[in-house]
């Protein structure tokens, strides 16, 4: 293994100080297509030859490819709906990679085609393997927050963590969400005090789009990205066309939620947007009849409230700011907090997060082509404050975050570069019943990442960081994406790196506080480190005259070190450093296609490997299926007047932690299915649905119901749903 580092190392080192030839000719214009003065891309921007039928459009990332016209000179026509329209000269082929803006303004023709856009979009131009969930994505089921956004996506699995807390969590390539990094508009979103709740504090409407990546993504945005990264699109003022929009959910459960957004041009520079979200349930369900709530009863309030600014000549960019208070309480169904806090009458459990955080982001776009400068920072207060029968746990977290990027091109803009230099603190307090753990993490950093268009079918992404670690140590984390075009509908991707990150081990594991285990924290413990490498063929073709893609990809993670979360001993939980091998192997085939107009499948299998040492046995880790498939039907009818969904997804068995003499154990496999439809008026959009429509429960989600201050009780070996059908119902209005 070590040998394969140096020798990654080796390439990325070369292909960082440019000892690579090229300059193979190019087939194929390619470039990227923008708004806001090279701000910011524009996707689904149509480009075609002037009297010719050849053309295309931009992917979700702004960029295109286009194949040269049979004679020069040639005009290409580039128009995009809310945007003037351009007319490019070309007197021959070029080599370089063009940048086109497009300035804001009537097109200069109306064009009555009406498309909607898919659920989810791949890059194909990326060398980096990307996905987008898009709005029409969202919109295919409730998605109330963040957690619940994938339940119509098959690239990014979602659970629950325990019976009781409502807790939930995501996967990707086999692994937790902690190793994956999640963050709105490449700032920090969900890690620290927010990973165990943190996904539900984004509601789904303010979501614009995900980007999901598979891999360790690019060392501009960080270290933390092992296993991928999810990079969360909000609502921005300059995009939202909308001036007021509401949506009101409610389901049979007695959950009830509101959004309300309000959208304000001041002037012709300055523009603000605010989301606000409230949301509550306080009806007690006990479906299952064990005497626990299947979901706690709590209120959430959450507000962001965001202004950009763009001037002629000066910089630009956005600022804001989020507060979040969010209240549950669970438990026995006749816990009550104000006679039964603190004694063993009833388990009650209790969750408070308060959260502050503000951001800016400023850029300087230069005259020179591809050059700009851009600051990002943020800054975050979190207090989270919980108990859990007995147990009580109380943590407080201080975070600032900066970086600075700056982008140019070396002789050309086939050539791209960036450096920058990064700084992250984190100050942890945290108080798990009487112990009290304190820990500041200050680390600065240096990174510089080279883009190469080496030829027309050769794509290169290398990038390499030093991060100076003050416990961790200097951390150096090489990175490199390549990707090769074997034919223009053919693309093959590779990737390798290395990520690091330090584990919070209460607030990630705060399901294992819902059991009567022991904790045990064997330490130091030390920063985990792994390895990820992969590849993946992404193949268009043509299916009964509509266009459709395949996906396959394989990815391994390896770690060098890992804080070990170890469940198999009765009635503990240790919490220690890795002694032996720990790896995760991905397999994801995945097929999206219509078979007739407005008809869209999607089809995708995995398989999962995810091995760790535990007590020096190497062993599948618990509660993660091997097997995994999906199909989901998106059916519209023109003008999107009604769109019907359904979502079918089968679960294989899963190893349970060895536990009561339950050795060797396995669950069930099972099905999960969703259906969601909707109605849009002119300015109204009526929705229903039903989730887990087979009333799917897994059976004893509690062990000892009866005795929850025990040395029996758990409450933690979540496999499948905990609650059973729910059916919702809500509606969208805009102005």
């Amino acid at each position: 293994m070590k040998k394969q580092h140096k020798f990654l190392f080796k390439i990325i080192f070369l292909l960082c100080c440019g000892l690579t030839n090229h300059l193979s000719a190019m087939d194929q214009l390619t470039g990227t297509v923008t708004f806001n003065k090279g701000k910011s891309t524009l996707p689904g921007a149509i480009l075609f030859w002037e009297k010719t039928s050849r053309g295309t459009s931009t992917d979700t990332m702004g960029n295109f490819k286009l194949s040269w016209p049979d004679s020069f000179p040639a005009t290409l026509i580039v128009r995009c709906t809310g945007y003037k329209s351009k007319g490019i000269l070309f007197t021959g082929k070029t080599p370089a990679i063009i940048k086109i803006n497009l300035s804001s303004g009537d097109t200069l023709e109306t064009v009555n085609i009406i498309e909607r856009r898919p659920a989810s979009e791949f890059s194909f131009i990326s060398p980096i393997l990307i996905e987008n969930i898009t709005q029409n994505g969202l919109r295919k089921a409730a998605c109330c927050n963040l957690s619940e956004s994938f339940e119509t996506n098959p690239t990014v699995d979602a659970a629950v963590t325990d019976a009781i807390s409502g807790a939930r969590k995501i996967q990707l390539l086999g692994l937790d969400g902690i190793y994956s990094q999640i963050l709105f508009e490449n700032l920090p979103l969900i890690r620290g005090l927010s990973s165990s709740y943190g996904l539900s504090y984004v509601p789904g409407t303010w979501i614009k789009g995900i980007l999901i990546t598979k891999g360790t993504g690019s060392v501009v945005n960080g270290y933390e990205s092992i296993a991928g990264q999810l990079n969360i699109d909000l609502l921005k003022p300059e995009e939202n066309s909308d001036k007021f929009f509401s949506n009101i959910y409610g389901n049979a459960k007695s959950r009830m939620e509101a959004n309300f957004h309000f959208n304000k041009q001041l002037s012709k520079n300055v523009g603000t947007t605010l989301l606000t979200h409230a949301s509550t349930l306080q009806l007690k369900n006990d479906v299952n009849k064990d005497g626990f709530l299947d979901m706690p009863i709590y209120t959430q309030y959450n507000v962001l409230n965001r202004w950009n600014w763009v001037s002629k000549g000066a910089p630009q960019g956005e600022f804001g700011f989020r507060c979040i208070y969010d209240d549950k309480q669970a438990g026995q169904t006749n816990f009550n907090k104000s006679r039964d806090f603190g004694g063993t009458n009833f388990y009650g459990v209790g969750i408070i997060n308060k959260q502050l955080e503000f951001f800016n982001k400023t850029g300087f776009v230069f005259k020179a082509p591809a050059r700009s400068l851009g600051t990002l920072f943020s800054a975050r207060w979190h207090e989270e404050n919980m108990f859990f029968g007995l147990k009580k746990y109380n943590g407080v977290e201080k975070s600032i975050y900066a970086n600075t990027i700056w982008e140019d091109m070396i002789s050309n803009t086939n050539h791209l570069y960036k450096a920058g230099l990064s700084f992250v603190y984190d100050e942890y307090d945290e108080e798990y019943n009487d112990s009290i753990f304190k820990r500041t993490e200050i680390v600065p950093g240096i990174f510089t990442e080279y883009t190469g268009h080496l030829s027309s079918k050769f794509t290169m992404v290398a990038g390499v960081r030093f991060d100076f670690h003050n416990i961790a140590g200097n951390q150096f984390t090489p990175r490199l994406h390549v990707k090769y075009d074997l034919t223009p509908k053919t693309a093959i991707r590779a990737s390798g790196g290395k990520g690091f990150r330090t584990a919070n081990v209460f607030t990630e594991n705060s399901s294992a506080f819902a059991s009567s285990r022991q904790v045990h924290v064997i330490g130091p413990l030390k920063a985990e480190i792994a390895w990820n490498y992969g590849g993946s063929i992404q193949q268009q073709f043509t299916f009964l005259k509509n266009d459709a893609t395949l996906i396959v990809d394989f990815f391994r993670t390896d770690f060098m070190n890992q804080v070990v979360i170890d469940m198999e001993k009765h009635g503990q939980l240790y919490f220690y450093n890795l002694s032996g091998k720990s790896f995760a192997n991905s397999f994801q085939a995945d097929l999206v296609f219509e078979p007739i107009k407005r008809l869209a499948i999607r089809i995708a299998y995995k398989y999962y490997i995810v091995k760790t040492t535990y007590s020096e046995l190497l062993k599948q880790k618990p509660l993660t299926p091997y097997h995994r498939a999906f199909i989901n039907f998106g059916y519209t009818l023109p003008y999107d007047k009604w769109a019907f969904d359904f979502t079918t997804k089968w679960i294989g068995s899963t190893r349970l932690p060895e536990r009561f003499g339950n050795i060797n154990g396995y669950s069930k496999p099972y099905f999960v299915l969703n259906a969601n439809v909707s109605r849009k008026l002119r300015r109204l959009d009526v929705y229903a649905g039903v989730e887990n429509l087979l009333n799917f429960m897994q059976p004893n989600q509690i062990i000892a119901p009866d005795a929850p201050f025990g040395p029996l009780f758990d409450a933690s070996q979540i496999y499948g749903p905990t609650e059973g059908i729910i059916i919702y119902a809500g509606l969208r209005f805009k102005i």
